[in-house]
């Protein structure tokens, strides 16, 4: 078996692991949660990328087996974030400095990080205010998707504040 074929088998075991992600192979999407990888003919390189709120190229080379490799380090990222979330949340959030996690409630309060469910839209919805109180919302089916949406906000929070 290839490095190639190797790497995909594995992403298409881990993929099972990461709830509604979406995994694409050689294909370009920008409309959904996922990621994937494809040959941009434009540029003349493969690229790996991730979508969701954002999208962005998380690699560009000549090499396929470089975006990948990538490919499979955001599968294996992704599953990391869906082991056990909210006991990963409640570890850090003691650590975080003057941001206050709100778990299943909503908040205006500048500087939080949270998720609720919103019966308007019938959705869960996650958010992260900022100091001048303005929010990013994002939505999802399920409770579980929004609390690995909020562990990687805290994350990510965390890392922020350790530089």
């Amino acid at each position: 078996m290839s490095k190639k074929e190797e790497l995909l088998s594995e992403i298409k075991k881990l993929r099972r692991k990461i709830g509604s992600v979406k995994v694409y192979f050689n294909q370009h999407k920008t409309d959904s949660r996922g990621m994937g990888y494809y040959f941009d003919e434009n540029d003349k390189l493969w690229k790996s990328y991730v979508c969701g709120e954002f999208y962005f190229i998380t690699k560009k080379s000549e090499n396929e087996i470089d975006v990948i490799e990538r490919l499979y380090d955001s599968v294996c990222e992704e599953v990391e974030a869906y082991e056990k979330p909210l006991e990963k949340i409640k570890k850090i959030e003691p650590k975080l400095q003057s941001v206050p996690i709100v778990l299943n409630a909503q908040s205006c309060g500048s500087y939080a990080i949270g998720y609720f469910y919103d019966p308007e839209t019938k959705h869960w919805a996650t958010y992260h205010n900022d100091e001048r109180g303005s929010s990013l919302y994002s939505y999802y089916d399920c409770e579980e998707e929004a609390i690995v949406e909020v562990y990687k906000m805290v994350k990510i929070e965390y890392k922020l504040q350790q530089h």
